[in-house]
Formats: C-alpha cells, structure tokens, sequence
C-alpha cells in the first residue's frame, strides 16, 4: 500500500521530470561587430621570453584574449584608438594607451612584464573553488560563461556547486555535502550575512536555492581550512558576493514552471548601481498540465517565489553605502481522497534578509566594513492523513519562528610591505518561537531493535532566545621570499548554554615559482548547536554543546600554460559530533516524521579524510576541458565499530567538454561518476498469525552495502546570433541523463512484493527507487 505522503512524493516527483521550455529577453551590456583592424604583438619578460596565457585587454570595450605558448596573441578590432593592459600571474601589470588602429590595418605592440612582489592582501592563503567571477583569479576559476554554457537543470547556482571536487548530493535536491559533511556544516555567506535554509521546497529536500544567479558576481568555495573572519561552521564555507553593475541591464524569462523578472545599472556617474530581481515558480501548473488539465484538487500544488533587491551608492571617493533585501516565499498544497483514504497538507515557508553596509577607506592602509542586518525565518506545516481505521490516522502541526538581528564589523590593516592584519567581531541575538503537535497515535516502525523506540514528540511549545559572541583576529606575513604565513585566532561565546570556544588556525602558501604553489592548513573549527537547531519533531528537547573539528589540508597547484593543476590531501575529525537523523533506506522523505526507516545516528567521533585532483585547460581555443578525481572516505564511529555516512562515495569522478566550432555554437557535455552510495540490506517473512499474518523484518548492519554505481551524462547544445547592434539571442537545448541511465537511489519500504515459499509462509521485498529519468530542456535567452 503506497501510503499518503509517498503518493505526495511520487507526485511531485513526476512534474520534475516533466518537460520544461524556457523563454527569456535579454538585454547585454556588449555587442559583437565586424571587427577590420588589428592588433598583433607579444607578451614577454625581463630576458625576452615570451609568457604564455597572459591576459591582454582592451579597457574601452573590455574584449580580452590571451597570449599563445610563444607569448604571442592578436586583438581584432575595430578602427581607433584604445588602451591596451596585459597581465600574468606572478608578474606586475603594465598599460599602453593610445595604441592607434587603422582600418584594415595591423598595429604591432610588445609587453615587457617583470616579476611582481604580490601584496599581502592579495594572496589566497586558504585553498578554494572559485566560480561565476568575470575575471579569473586562480587556475581552478570557472568563469561566468563557462558556467552558463555547462547544462545544468532549473538555472540554479547551488547545483552548479556540486560539479566541483568533493561535493556530492542527489539528483533532486540543490542541497549539497562538501567531503561528507551534512549540509548543516556548510556556511553559506551573501555579501557578508549568513543565509539560513536558502532552500525552495523544503518538504522535498530543498529542489532549487533561493538565489537568482545572474545577480551574483562571484563565488567561492573553501572546502576546509578556511580563515579566522568565517566561524560557528565546521566543514566548509560558500562564500557568495552580488554583482556591481556598471551598466544597465535587463532579464525577463517566462517557462511553465516559472517567471522571472530582473533588472541592474548604475546612475550618478557610476557612484551608485541598483539590482533587482524576482522569480515566480509554477510547479502546479506542471502538475496540472501532466494530468491532461485535469485539476479534481488531488494533485500537490508547490509555488514558490524570491525577490533581491540592492541599492549602492559612493557617498565619497572613500566610503559607500549598501541597502539589500532577499526575500522567498513557499506554499505546498495538498488535498487527496483516495477510496477511504484523505490526505490534507499544506506547508507554508518564509524568509526575509535585510541588511544595510558600510565600507570605508579610513586611510591608504586601513579598510573597515560594517554590517546591521535583521532575519526572520518562519515555517507552518500541517500534515493530516487518516484511514478508517483511528490508529491510523497521522497529524502534525509545525509552526516555528526564527528571528536574528546582527551587528558585524571587519578590519583590514596592511601594516608594512611584509605585515597585514585583519580583525573584527559579529554579534547575534536569537528569538526562537516553537509550537508544535504530532498526534500520531501509532508509530509505524519496523521491528528491529537498533530503531528508536516509543513515540516521537507529541508537544512542545517555547520560547527560546539566546546571543552569540565573536571575535577574531589573524596576522598575515611574508616570513621569507616566496613563503606567506596567516596565524588566526577566533572566540566563540554562546549564551544559552554559557559555552565558549577558541579556533586557532594556521595557513600558510608557498610559491615555487613558475605559477607553481604549496598550501598547508591546520585548525580547529567549532559548530554551536543554535537556539533554533532544536529538532523537536524526532524527540529532541535539550541542546548538545559546539561540536568540534580538527581539519589538516596539504595542496599543491600548478598553471603549465593553459592548463592547471591541483591537488589536495585532507583529513577533518569531529571529536563530539551531535546526533542526527536520516531515513535509512530512502533519502527522500518529505514528512520524515512519518517515515518507517527514520534512525537516529549518535556517532562518538567522525573522520573524513581524501585526496582530490584537478587538471583542465580553459582558453584553449575551440575546445576547452576540466576534470578531477576524488578518492573519499567519511565513517562515523560507534560503540568502537566503524560505519560509513549515506553520503559516503570512495571514487568520484567528473568530467568536462566544450567544444565551439564557431563564434555561434557551443556544445557542452559533463560526465559525472561515483561509488554506489552505502545502503542496508532488509528483507521480511510473514508468518500467519492469529489476527492474520505477522511481518518479521530482518536488517543488516546500517550501511553496510551499496548501491550499484551512479553514472550520468548531461549534454547542451546552444546556437546564439546577435540581434541588432546591442542584442543577441541564445536558443539551446539542454538534456539531464542523455543515455537515459537508471541510478538507483534506494528502497521504497512503501511498495512491497510477496512471494510465496515452499513451507508456506511469504517471502517479502521491496521496490527498488531511482533517481531522475532523462530531462530534456529547451529555450530561448
């Protein structure tokens, strides 16, 4: 019997996989134009030699290309005069202006680059991933254009994450785990504040972010080791900044499953810029449409929607101001009389940032940016499905209100040519509301002793408030030619529990040369169990101390031309990790109160540890490619025994490929591959009995299996023409799982099949479940 909310799921299930057309208007800021002249020249350094894959510039019209092997390049241009800037990495920069171009003419020009002593601020001491920047930063930047021309479902940013080395997740949820952590030790930062559940449709493991991604600028990723100024995290950080607009810009899209409208630009001589956005998402009418129209009120109805909103302006050469808003909003609607079955829920989720910026250039040395900022996250959830029968009948009630008002203040001093400090500290005050009911009168378990026992909450009702305290300070130095060391210290103090932590951190980079750097990270990264974490809905009613964990990363980069290099070896243990939850068998559980597989996991310690390799060639011309390997292990330990987490993948590969035959066509394939994801092995007997038959379950160890391999291939093809002297328009067609491959997911213990056995009693199985079918998109922007 498939029972209320596993037919919600399949439901919602089948308009993700429906069909989507996507139709968008954009209006760019630049334009391709025959171009009848040209600039050819070279790039070289000190002794004459040529630099390979240095960038060169055009600064009235921002066109860039980069030098061959030889160091050589050539710029098309139109007839004029212009400036011309070259850069490469480790070198200084240098300009010509008034390079003259002639129509139907070839200008020659020559850069004479030296060695650069780069400034302390400038240097990346911790290792990370970098994406969505318009000019790159390190070799393992994604820009931009790459990413957009990559296939990726629903336009969202945080799936885009998930292409990077040690990131891992389903195919339905925009959730992600770097290196095996739950999503819970992620930070994720937009322009400063932290996002708390920046997630659509949470009921369904969160399908898209809450964030628009042509308004973000930039993207990084640091997957351990992170410095001092982010804290109260103890896996990673997903550090997100918004765009400034330089010009004005206008995006409107239409698909059956959403509406979008955005706009950006600046005004007042470029002292002030504005960007707006906001999406509307029609998952009903997807649902609607599957169903021939027809609407008898049994189909889920999920709509979502979010609104960004940023206005900036330059109050002096020395100071700014910034106003920003993000806004999202959920409904899920579902009402179903099947037979004497009736399922009623409907969920309502809301969040609202609001946060105002302050920077100032106090001298040619000193840089202050000061942050206020008020949250709200509130959630209602109401859940009834009953049978005839009363002991069957499950209702839930949950209403939670979060509200966080914030002060944030970060110092940035470059006390010599060899020196750099950086300090500052965060203040939080937290307002919880709970009000929560489950009168489920029956717990459908299955009978095995490791699953918790008695009822889950019935009632809880509080109020919680509660401060957290932060302070850090680092110190940047140059300690000898080509070595730069970063020593962090960061306090931690939270007042519910009068608990208080210390981080020290080190990080330190060493340049061999050649675009060639070693990385090496150790410290200690704590995670504060929050007035608003409080799973009550499993049974919890008192909060555990900070977890905390030890992380050790050693790196190694490498740019060889145009193609980049990167390794990483890394070890993070938790030494007091919280308990959690998870559905054992299916990790797609939209009511997981009601879920027959829910566990309860209480590890003693966790250790992740792995080794991830990088190797791809950007700017190569017609064709560019990326790939990387992850060997990964995350186990929790448990009563002296060892069992791996869900999420745990041994090898993890993923590969890229653009090819553009022409200034037109793009065409892009990723191939993704991992280790079958742990499962546990789970079979039943039925046996008669006096009330009819009883069903005796029999379980493995947890995790102690997997599933076969996961393999998928995604595939976009675009063709983009200009459209006037200001416009282009890009049709493309974009396909999830090309070769249609079945990637199993799990056991839905829903669905079970009988067989009958030689002494008479039944044999029982369960369905295999799978992840997304083949997706295929198409549209216009």
């Amino acid at each position: 019997m498939i029972t209320g909310p596993a037919r919600l799921r399949i439901k919602l299930l089948l308009a993700i996989c429906s069909l989507t057309m996507v139709v968008g208007v954009v209006t760019p800021t630049a334009a391709q134009t025959p171009l009848p002249g040209a600039v050819t020249g070279s790039v070289v350094d000190a002794e004459g030699l040529g630099l390979s894959a240095a960038t060169i510039e055009v600064l009235e019209i921002g066109e860039q290309v980069l030098s061959n092997g030889s160091g050589e390049f050539v710029l098309k241009l139109a007839a004029g005069t212009y400036t011309l800037l070259a850069r490469a990495p480790d070198y200084t920069v240098e300009t010509l202006a008034g390079v003259e171009v002639g129509e139907g003419e070839a200008t020659e020009v020559t850069f004479t680059l030296e060695l650069a002593v780069i400034p302390l601020d400038e240097i990346v001491v911790s290792a990370r991933y970098t994406i969505l920047r318009d000019e790159p930063i390190s070799a393992t930047t994604m820009t931009r254009e790459q990413i957009v021309e990559l296939p990726h479902f629903g336009d969202d940013l945080y799936r885009a994450v998930k292409i990077l080395p040690g990131t891992s997740g389903g195919d339905i949820t925009s959730r992600f785990s770097v290196r095996g952590s739950l999503d819970r030790e992620v930070l994720a930062e937009l322009d400063g504040i932290e996002l708390f559940e920046p997630y659509h449709l949470k009921d369904f493991e969160g399908i898209f972010s809450v964030l628009d991604p042509q308004l973000i600028g930039g993207l990084d990723l640091f997957a351990a080791g992170f410095p001092s100024e982010y804290g109260d995290r103890s896996s990673s950080v997903l550090d997100m900044t918004t765009i400034r607009p330089t010009a004005t810009r206008t995006n409107l899209g239409i698909s059956f499953s959403n509406v979008w409208a955005g706009s950006s630009g600046a005004f007042a001589g470029n002292r002030g810029h504005w960007l707006a956005s906001i999406r509307r998402g029609y998952l009903d009418l997807l649902l609607k449409i599957a169903n021939d129209g027809d609407d008898d009120g049994s189909d889920p109805k999920p709509r979502y929607w979010d609104a960004t909103g940023k206005l900036g302006y330059d109050l002096t050469k020395s100071q700014s101001l910034r106003i920003e808003t993000l806004l999202a909003g959920d409904t899920l609607l579902f009402d179903e009389v099947d037979g004497d079955e009736t399922l009623d829920a409907e969920t309502r989720y809301g969040s609202k940032n609001a946060w105002m910026g302050h920077q100032a250039l106090l001298s040619e040395r000193t840089f202050v940016d000061t942050i206020l900022s008020f949250q709200r996250i509130d959630r209602d959830r109401s859940v009834d499905w009953e049978d005839p029968t009363p002991e069957e009948r499950l209702v839930l009630v949950d209403d939670r209100v979060l509200d966080i008002l914030g002060l944030r203040q970060d110092w940035n001093h470059q006390l010599s040519g060899n020196h750099y400090l950086k300090w500052g500290f965060e203040l939080r005050g937290y307002d919880t509301t709970y009000n929560y009911l489950n009168d489920q009168l029956v717990r459908d378990r299955i009978d095995d002793p490791r699953f918790p026992p008695g009822e889950l909450t019935r009632f809880y009702q509080d109020e919680l408030t509660g401060e957290h305290y932060a302070f850090y300070a680092a110190d940047r130095m140059r300690l000898f030619k080509g070595l730069t060391a970063e020593i962090g210290l960061r306090y931690d103090k939270q007042t519910m529990l009068e608990d208080d932590q210390f981080s020290p951190r080190v990080n330190l980079v060493y340049d061999i040369g050649g675009g060639g750097v070693l990385r090496f990270g150790w410290g200690h990264f704590y995670q504060s169990n929050r007035p608003h974490e409080l799973q009550v809905e499993f049974g919890e009613t008192e909060f555990y101390p900070a977890e905390k964990a030890e992380h050790w990363t050693l790196g190694f980069e490498k740019e060889l031309g145009k193609t980049a290099v990167r390794a990483e070896l890394y070890r993070r243990q938790i030494d007091n990790p919280r308990p959690y939850y998870t559905t054992l068998f299916d990790p797609w559980r939209p009511v997981p109160e009601f879920a027959s597989d829910l566990v309860r996991i209480t590890p003693d310690t966790s250790l992740a540890q792995g080794a991830e390799l990088f190797i791809g060639r950007r700017h190569g011309g017609k064709v560019d490619w990326w790939a990387s390997y992850t060997w990964a292990t995350i186990e929790d330990e448990i009563d002296g025994g060892t069992q791996p987490r869900f999420y745990d993948q041994t090898h993890a590969v993923t590969a890229s490929v653009s090819y553009r035959p022409s200034r037109k066509w793009n065409l892009s394939w990723v191939w993704f591959y991992h280790t079958g994801w742990p499962t546990t092995a789970i079979f039943g007997l039925a046996t008669p009995g006096e009330d009819g038959a009883e069903i005796h379950h029999f379980l493995g160890d947890f995790y102690a299996e997997r599933l076969d391999d996961y393999q998928r291939m995604d595939m976009r093809v675009s063709r983009t023409t200009q459209v006037g002297r200001k416009g282009s328009l890009t049709l493309f067609l974009d396909v999830q799982n090309l070769f249609n491959r079945e990637n199993e997911r799990g056991k839905d213990i829903d669905e079970d099949q009988w067989t009958r056995l030689p002494d008479g009693n039944w044999a029982i199985t369960y369905e295999t479940t799978y992840w997304l079918q083949i997706m295929p998109s198409f549209g216009v922007m």
